[in-house]
């Protein structure tokens, strides 16, 4: 009986370690990929329109030296681009940094704005509660003399939320509140207020318009960092991309272990993390994630309120270290 309620108790700590060890990783993540090729599509919830975010390489040579974010909407029942909006960013150790915007609404209205000093588009660490704002003097064209006014957005960290879309679920998500303001002599222009969800290693996944229309990511498309000076970062050498576990239940919590010594199947890792779980084990399974066993490395676990088995789902890992970042991807089916 003392033996049984011992390992009760263990079982116990470990769910809570799982959790508490998986926020901790996501804290040094990556919130927004900033790689050329990468690409996010999100569909609103009726269908009736997309959103595609995507990483370029600027078409004027003045720009060569900053990345295009193009956001076009699109009604894909009549397979027409409603508007499409530009950023033209740069990265460094304070995060991504903005250089100039040209939004277009409702495919006749541009409003351009330029950044002589780059602002803060999104900081390389997101905490909850920082704020920061891009405040811009720009020009609205509406096919007469242009119109001058002061662009403001406020951002916000305001909750980190685990997401699910029909791309899979998400763990600790940043939710960012935008408020966005347009200030002129000429022109009234109320104040919109809008949310953006990233995810660590992903990048946007949700939006939240101002209209209360919303977007989830349904496909994504990352590319890699390329190689430094012919240097690899660490190479994945799983035994199995199947795992095929037998859980054990404490109350209505579910445990798996799934992979013991992570360390073991990954040269020179400096990081290890997890980036997506879809299928069955979520979103009850959010537990997923490592846990400090006796010989001081990482088993993969699994842990959740599930109902009956088998439970099928598929994880993917990222492993890092000084010199990049390389995914995998498993299946898992807990009996």
């Amino acid at each position: 009986m003392k033996t049984t309620l011992f390992w009760n108790l263990m079982k116990l700590l470990l769910v809570l370690g799982i959790i508490c060890n998986f926020a901790y990783t996501a804290i040094a993540q990556n919130y927004y990929p900033a790689n050329v090729g990468n690409e996010w599509v999100l569909e609103r919830t009726d269908g009736n329109q997309h959103l595609t975010y995507s990483l370029e390489e600027p078409e004027d040579p003045a720009d060569k030296d900053l990345i295009l974010l193009k956001i076009e909407t699109k009604n894909p029942n009549r397979n027409k681009i409603i508007d499409t909006d530009k950023y033209f960013l740069s990265t460094d150790e304070e995060g991504i940094k903005l250089h100039k915007t040209i939004l277009q609404v409702l495919g006749v209205v541009n409003v351009t704005a330029d950044f002589p000093a780059p602002v803060i588009f999104f900081p390389k660490v997101l905490t909850l509660g920082d704020r920061w704002d891009v405040v811009g003097d720009t020009t609205i064209d509406l096919g007469g003399p242009d119109i001058p006014v002061t662009s403001t957005t406020d951002f916000e960290i305001v909750a980190f939320e685990d997401i699910t879309t029909p791309a899979g679920t998400f763990q600790n998500c940043a939710k960012i509140e935008l408020k966005f303001t347009i200030t002129s002599e000429r022109l009234n222009i109320d104040t919109t207020t809008s949310y953006q969800w990233l995810a660590p290693d992903v990048g946007p996944i949700k939006y939240e318009a101002n209209d209360g229309h919303v977007f989830e990511m349904v496909s994504l498309k990352l590319v890699g960092p390329p190689p430094i000076n012919a240097q690899n970062p660490p190479v994945w050498q799983l035994p199995s991309l199947n795992y095929q576990v037998t859980g054990s239940r404490l109350g209505e919590i579910l445990n798996a272990k799934i992979l013991e010594n992570v360390e073991d199947y990954v040269t020179e890792v400096g990081n290890l993390g997890i980036v997506s779980v879809t299928g069955d084990i979520v979103p009850p399974g959010d537990g997923t994630g490592f846990a400090t066993n006796f010989e001081r490395k990482r088993d993969l676990w699994v842990a959740g309120r599930f109902s009956n088995a088998p439970i099928r789902g598929r994880i993917t890992l990222f492993a890092e270290n000084n010199r990049g970042r390389t995914t995998v991807t498993i299946d898992v089916t807990i009996n």
